[in-house]
């Protein structure tokens, strides 16, 4: 399968939907009127689910079936204590990877206002172009295409992780009833 093939708005909009209720966050509405505002802001967004929602292990244990509730609860919470290792390696990860996209998406932000005030200096000084500046202008831009490339891949794998972690937690259901 081709990148160009894979719908990446719809997996982000369909993990939303699937992350959200279990961690607590509501879908806040967007207002922008402009293009990168909103791109912007869908960022913030996905940081701010991220953030939410990188303690997979402390999420709270309910059930919602009447006579054997307790019981339901009491096997789920043996079954946290047996991957209590594996889920705070999880949550290790997931905060680490959240880290790192805050920081790359802080970076990108930084070298895109640089981009565009080198952008505005070049045209107030220059009308016609020099080398050195054009040669500048694109060690910028590649800059940026290789952060927005990292961006992409972390998003993969942290696709891949949320996947496998929904198989499983459905697989350990699974086995309950």
């Amino acid at each position: 399968m081709q990148y160009e093939e894979i719908p990446t708005q719809q997996i982000i909009d369909r993990l939303r939907q699937t992350l959200e209720p279990r961690i607590g966050i509501a879908e806040p509405s967007l207002s922008g009127t402009e293009n990168s505002a909103i791109a912007q802001n869908e960022d913030d967004e996905d940081i701010a689910l991220l953030k939410a929602g990188f303690d997979i292990y402390n999420i709270p244990i309910t059930s919602y079936q009447r006579r054997l509730g307790s019981a339901v609860i009491a096997v789920r919470k043996i079954v946290r204590k047996l991957l209590r290792p594996v889920l705070e390696r999880q949550v290790i990860y997931n905060f680490a990877n959240t880290r790192v996209v805050q920081t790359l998406s802080i970076q990108l932000q930084k070298l895109q206002e640089n981009q565009q005030s080198l952008e505005k200096k070049i045209q107030a000084e220059f009308s016609s172009g020099s080398p050195e500046v054009t040669a500048q202008l694109e060690t910028q831009q590649n800059a940026i295409a290789a952060f927005q490339s990292e961006i992409e891949q972390i998003k993969a794998v942290q696709q891949q992780h949320t996947a496998i972690l929904e198989k499983i937690t459905a697989q350990l259901l699974a086995r309950q009833q």
